[in-house]
């Protein structure tokens, strides 16, 4: 596998802050036509500044994680350029946090578990080479979509049991290290979370009526407590969807939203679109 470069790992932690944008209604939801292509393109994830997007794409045939930039401080985000790449393994859903980057990859490290090819979320500290999560994270069955709180205290992500996939949360990675995790205690299929600015809104992908995947949002009045039912976010949740609107992912100070959708407009599977936070009544 190929891990991030000192230049990748150089543009993920030092670009450039992007100021906040005001909207109004009705939402103006707008596809991310320079780095969107005819194959999917999924996992969306601001950097930690919210100046420039990673995400993962199946353009060379398995999934790719990518970095897409702004060429001044207020321009759309161009093409992507490769980050971590492996013709063989998907590496996904990536995230950054300070100094610490995770991701999840189904690549065999060992031939005995070849028949497994599960995905494990995997931590890569600076340029050292990448670890798997510590605790009870990773399991045999597949992690995907982490996500840690602004403050670092919690980390969130998702499982794969037998009846569909469920949300966990784990402690840390501040102080450290990542701690036991627990499931948050949604139905099954309520997962995908992100979590940012104060830490007391979370937007979360689960099934729709239909048969699609929809994008809900739930809240807590302190951290630590129970979080609310998910509600749906009836504005974001395209009728003309095929697979619906899916993988929310906020930026750090919670005003814009990232989603992937098959939803008309876009290039072909799925892409990558955005909304302001302030538009979502």
């Amino acid at each position: 596998m190929r891990y991030m470069t000192t230049t990748a790992a150089f543009l993920l932690f030092a670009i450039a802050i992007l100021p906040a944008v005001s909207g109004g209604d009705p939402a103006k939801i707008t596809n991310l036509d320079k780095l969107n292509t005819e194959a999917d393109e999924e996992d969306p994830c601001p950097t930690s500044d919210g100046s420039g997007l990673l995400y993962a794409s199946k353009a060379r045939g398995s999934y790719d994680i990518y970095l897409s930039k702004r060429a001044t401080a207020t321009g759309p985000l161009g093409a992507g350029k490769l980050m971590i790449g492996d013709k063989v393994a998907d590496e996904r859903c990536p995230f950054s946090f300070k100094d610490k980057y995770f991701f999840a990859t189904n690549e065999i490290r060992d031939e005995k578990f070849a028949k497994l090819k599960n995905f494990d979320l995997m931590k890569q500290t600076g340029f050292q080479a990448p670890l798997f999560v510590e605790g009870d994270v990773n399991t045999p069955a597949d992690e995907m979509y982490p996500w840690v709180t602004p403050a670092g205290k919690e980390l969130y992500f998702s499982r794969k049991g037998e009846e569909g996939w469920r949300l966990y949360v784990a402690n840390g990675p501040v102080p450290g290290p990542i701690g036991k995790s627990a499931p948050v205690g949604f139905a099954v299929n309520f997962h995908r979370a992100t979590v940012a600015g104060n830490g007391l809104t979370m937007f979360l992908q689960g099934p729709l009526e239909d048969g699609k995947i929809g994008i809900f949002r739930s809240k807590r009045n302190k951290v630590g407590d129970k979080w609310s039912a998910p509600e749906a976010v009836a504005m974001l949740n395209h009728a003309e969807s095929k697979k619906g609107d899916m993988q929310p992912a906020l930026t750090a100070d919670g005003t814009r939203l990232y989603f992937a959708s098959d939803r008309p407009g876009g290039k072909g599977g799925l892409d990558i679109w955005t909304v302001l936070t302030s538009q979502l009544k």
